[in-house]
């Protein structure tokens, strides 16, 4: 195949890839050498993508905040999932800051844990420790789990 069909080929496929989502620079640059694509035409493709507007990691990033932020996820498990997905740091760390604070964290545990009061009404430790680990896997910081659970009297 000669390079311009396999250009076009290989345009053709990223254009679909971000046809379902949007996707990082990483991402389309794993998803074109697992199609058997050389390196250099994944970045030839990378920059044009680029120079279109297609592709932009600071655009991608913040999408993905807010979709995972309203799906009740904290600022930790983001962070790890943007650079997996390879997101340049100081992107993430930049708009990690800009979108979240303490008290919005705050008061998202509470509406998390609001939703997941025990059906008699009887909190006990073991539903404390499970809660916990509940929001530790959704990547809020220990502190605000603490601090949101101090709320539950386990004293009766």
């Amino acid at each position: 195949m000669d390079q311009e069909t396999l250009l076009k080929k290989a345009r053709s496929r990223v254009l679909r890839l971000l046809g379902y989502r949007a996707r990082s620079a990483r991402e389309v640059e794993e998803y074109l050498e697992r199609k058997g694509y050389s390196k250099d035409l994944a970045d030839r493709i990378i920059e044009e993508m680029k120079s279109y507007g297609y592709l932009d990691d600071h655009r991608f990033a913040a999408d993905f905040i807010s979709f995972r932020k309203t799906g009740g996820h904290g600022s930790k498990k983001i962070r790890y999932e943007l650079q997996a997905r390879g997101v340049d740091r100081q992107i993430v760390d930049r708009l990690i800051d800009e979108n979240f604070n303490p008290e919005e964290d705050l008061d998202r545990i509470r509406e998390l844990l609001a939703k997941r009061e025990p059906f008699n009404g009887q909190v006990d430790q073991r539903w404390v420790n499970r809660q916990a680990a509940f929001l530790k896997r959704r990547g809020f910081p220990d502190g605000l789990i603490l601090k949101a659970l101090k709320n539950y009297d386990l004293s009766e």
